[in-house]
């Protein structure tokens, strides 16, 4: 008891540690979340100042996009408005678009296209290009999309960039309509890029810079050259992580580049179409939140360190008599009831709680007194004992039980006596029936050991019976295999005699056919007999020919009236022949079923016979076994006798014992 006591009280902590444990948490619960609470709103400032720089820088680099734009703009406005107004005649155009390309140091070529039907172009469109180069016969500039852009905006078309193959330089291509006496045509101009691209780059500072992408979401530029566009690829925004924010301009939002967290906010050009993606790097932001997040780390934990130390020094001594107490408590476990609490006068409920517990030790020494007086009593052999002390709540409870015990002690002490004395008188009934069924065990092992002989002979004959069953059974399948022989041996005899009867059929066919033929020789011999007669002296000679013919058609007629007599017999005695073979048949067929039959009888006898033998092995088996239970039962009637005779001895014993306690 002891010990377990003591690994309960290293397992638990005192109520004063426990309190200033929950003190301390609910301290550091409450510096914790104000700490963060105070993060997140420093943390949301700085990112919101964040966007709201990268969208103003945005803005700001969009505008001087546009500023760089609407200079190459006026500029094909100019071209077009020389054109469109007549001022520059047809002839003068090579000496006009070598003037403009030397008036602008970005632009790499200026170009007329209007209407002429002596072209040799299959569109009737001359282009008038700077430098004075003609394009060749196969050249269709209508098909061009510069042109096909200006003729259906009808004014200004600015066409998607592309990197020059000579100079690898970004271009762009400007066309503008107009209108001349020849027809509507349009003027172009490839201008490169390189100031735009300078402008880009001047954002490039540390880990910010902008990006600049067309209408058509392609990359135009980008520090990392994986994006930028070049003559050998270019990069849809699509397949990058800036999609969300080109998709939503105006808007910031946070993407990770290739060096990085950042902010990034698009704003899309009204007069290109073009988007000016500007990316702000938030390195600094993010190490200034790690400065400040580990500074209130540490000012927590200080905190936390600080106020569990002053909780402790404050609440301890508060428990310190409730911790007297709880060490005190455990006497009264131990059975130590002569210890006494102290009561204590700070503390209302601690005095309380004192003055109860020497309370219950007093109430405790009353009831184990009264318990110890019962306990003597029923060692004395004295059950006539009553109690007689006075017992509150629960306690009356122990009352009860112990009358109840000392109820139930003369009820069963006297039951006790009366069944040992029945006890006694059951066990000499006993042990007379014990050895008169000893006497029948054996007399009944005799019999069953007969039995058993009897049984034994029995299976032999099964045996014999068996064997013949199964020489009979063998004799009956050999006669069955050979009646199933014969049976298709007159099959066979059935299909020959069915094919005499068809050949008999043949031959009858044959003769008639010989009939018809001596018929006809018959008519022949006649006809010649006739022309012989009509032919004279020269005939004779024929119509002897004709008359033999004629007596051998008449005996072929005989000779086949013969055969066809003599097939009529054969037919009769064939057919004669099988209706015999096919009663034969059916015959044969009748005994092979009863012979099958009888195979199968002599095959269930067998089966009975097996079936009985083994229910005789299983008999002489039981007979066996009860033979031994039979023996087994008459030895335990002796022992039944003995004991029985002990089961009085002992009754005799537990009667003078009961006789010895005093009931009441």
């Amino acid at each position: 008891m002891k010990e377990n006591k003591k690994s309960t009280s290293k397992q638990m902590q005192s109520l004063s540690v426990i309190v200033s444990r929950q003190a301390a948490k609910i301290v550091r619960n409450v510096i914790v979340v104000t700490s963060v609470i105070a993060c997140v709103i420093i943390m949301a400032i700085l990112i919101q100042n964040a966007g709201k720089s990268c969208a103003d820088n945005a803005k700001l680099y969009a505008s001087q996009t546009e500023e760089a734009m609407q200079q190459k703009i006026s500029f094909i406005e100019t071209v077009a408005a020389g054109v469109d107004s007549g001022a520059v005649s047809k002839d003068k155009y090579y000496d006009y678009v070598d003037a403009m390309v030397s008036k602008h140091e970005d632009v790499s070529a200026v170009y007329i296209c209007v209407p002429d039907n002596s072209a040799v172009y299959s569109d009737k469109i001359f282009t008038y290009m700077s430098g004075g180069w003609v394009p060749p016969e196969d050249f269709v500039v209508s098909q061009r999309a510069w042109f096909v852009g200006a003729m259906q905006n009808d004014g200004l078309y600015i066409s998607e960039p592309y990197v020059d193959e000579q100079s690898g330089e970004i271009c762009i291509t400007l066309s503008h309509k107009v209108t001349t006496p020849e027809g509507d045509g349009t003027v172009g101009m490839d201008m490169y890029m390189s100031d735009l691209v300078k402008l880009a780059e001047s954002s490039y500072v540390q880990k910010n810079y902008i990006s600049i992408i067309t209408g058509e979401g392609v990359i135009l530029t980008h520090p990392n050259e994986a994006y930028a566009l070049t003559a050998e690829k270019s990069t849809k925004v699509d397949t990058t992580s800036y999609q969300k924010s080109f998709s939503n301009p105006n808007s910031v939002g946070f993407v990770f580049d290739y060096n990085g967290p950042k902010t990034v906010c698009a704003v899309k050009s009204e007069l290109l179409g073009w988007s000016i993606l500007y990316v702000n790097g938030i390195s600094g932001i993010v190490a200034v939140v790690g400065l400040f997040v580990l500074a209130i780390v540490v000012l927590i934990l200080i905190s936390v360190t600080i106020s569990k130390k002053t909780l402790t020094n404050t609440i301890v001594p508060l428990f310190n008599p409730l911790e007297v107490v709880a060490q005190n408590v455990s006497n009264i476990t131990d059975g130590n009831l002569s210890y006494a609490f102290e009561q204590d006068r700070q503390s209302v409920e601690i005095s309380h709680v004192t003055q109860s517990l020497n309370q219950t030790i007093e109430g405790l020494k009353y009831y184990i007194d009264e318990i110890n007086g019962v306990v003597a009593s029923i060692a004395d052999k004295d059950l006539s004992f009553e109690i007689t002390g006075t017992y509150q709540g629960d306690y009356k409870r122990i009352k009860d039980s112990l009358e109840n015990i000392m109820c139930v002690l003369n009820s069963s002490f006297a039951d006790i006596y009366q069944q040992a004395e029945t006890v006694r008188d059951f066990s000499n009934e006993l042990s007379q029936t014990s050895e008169s069924v000893a006497e029948s065990a054996t007399t009944q092992s005799q019999s069953i050991m007969q039995a058993n002989t009897e049984m034994g002979s029995l299976a032999n004959s099964i045996e014999e019976i068996i064997q013949l069953a199964g020489e009979v059974e063998k004799n009956t399948n050999d006669t069955n295999n050979r009646l199933s022989i014969g049976g298709k041996e007159m099959d066979s005899l059935v299909d020959a005699m069915n094919e005499i009867v068809a050949c008999f059929d043949g031959i009858a066919s044959f003769v008639s056919e010989i009939n018809d033929i001596a018929s006809q020789t018959n008519l022949l011999s006649l006809n010649a007999s006739i022309e012989a007669a009509r032919a004279g002296e020269a005939g004779r000679g024929f119509a002897v020919v004709a008359g033999e013919i004629q007596t051998l058609s008449i005996n072929s007629s005989k000779a086949s009236d013969s055969i066809n007599e003599m097939i009529d017999k054969s037919r009769k005695a064939v057919e004669n022949g099988k209706n015999l073979v096919e009663k034969t048949q059916n015959t044969i067929s009748a005994g092979i079923e009863y012979s099958v039959s009888n195979a199968q009888n002599v095959h269930a006898i067998v089966d009975a016979v097996q079936s009985q033998k083994s229910s005789v092995h299983e008999i002489s088996e039981s007979f066996s076994k009860i033979s031994g239970i039979v023996e087994s039962n008459a030895a335990s009637a002796e022992e039944n006798s003995a004991i029985a005779l002990q089961l009085g001895e002992c009754a005799k014993k537990l009667s003078d014992t009961v006789s010895e306690f005093h009931l009441k």
